[in-house]
């Protein structure tokens, strides 16, 4: 049984003002703090070492982890953004984990209390779920860092290579199967957009920007020539 859509009734001045302005204050002093933190480490072993890298070694790492983080830097923000908002994507950038937990986790939450993606009461919804994700992860970690590798020691070698090969793909499957009910008739073009330059091996930055774009392009043109998820009364007219 579906949950019944709840109206988005939320004022907009107040949801702008009491909600919105104080989380972009925090938010951005957050993840300032976040970033200087990161580079802590460094310059404590400059400053108590004296230890620096050479200029080769700084390119060679900023030109491997911009091949790997540019792509996210652009496809991440259009395609969570929408379904989080503010204080989700927030959270999913100083919190990590945003496509296979924060992400599924806000649209479950949305499921749930039977609101719609981007309407206020949808980010609303889902930066509760999102953040009942980081409390319930945190736990999850320290209970998983103590106990983990005992039992992990204790699983059969064939169920080890089991967990390593297809836990992610298995998250990540769920949580396209999730939205994909919600719209049967897009889901084949992010599979062709994935599986088909998967199967040419093209690397993976370039699978997922292709994929996300190529997505929202197909949408955005059925919706404008023949009025895919438009609502009822749009879609009439």
């Amino acid at each position: 049984m579906q949950p019944q859509e709840v109206a988005d009734d939320i004022n907009l001045e107040a949801y702008e003002t009491e909600y919105l302005k104080p989380i972009q204050r925090v938010g951005k002093w957050t993840c300032l703090a976040i970033c200087v933190s990161m580079l802590l480490p460094s310059a404590l072993l400059f400053l108590l070492y004296g230890v620096f890298p050479t200029k080769e070694a700084i390119l060679a790492g900023l030109a491997l982890g911009f091949t790997f983080t540019v792509p996210f830097y652009f496809v991440e923000p259009i395609a969570y953004y929408p379904i989080v908002g503010d204080a989700g994507w927030y959270v999913c950038a100083t919190t990590g984990n945003g496509s296979n937990l924060r992400v599924p986790c806000g649209v479950v939450a949305q499921e749930v209390a039977g609101v719609k993606e981007g309407s206020r009461k949808g980010l609303l919804i889902a930066a509760i779920g999102i953040g009942v994700s980081v409390v319930l992860g945190i736990i999850g970690v320290g209970f998983g860092a103590i106990g983990a590798g005992w039992l992990k020691a204790t699983f059969p070698a064939w169920l080890v290579k089991a967990f390593n090969t297809y836990l992610l793909p298995a998250v990540f499957g769920a949580v396209f199967g999730e939205f994909a009910l919600r719209g049967m008739k897009y889901a084949i073009v992010p599979l062709i957009l994935t599986i088909v330059p998967g199967l040419l091996k093209w690397p993976s930055y370039v699978v997922n920007v292709l994929a996300v774009l190529g997505t929202i392009f197909f949408g955005w043109f059925m919706y404008k020539q023949f009025g895919w998820g438009a609502p009822k009364e749009e879609a009439k007219g």
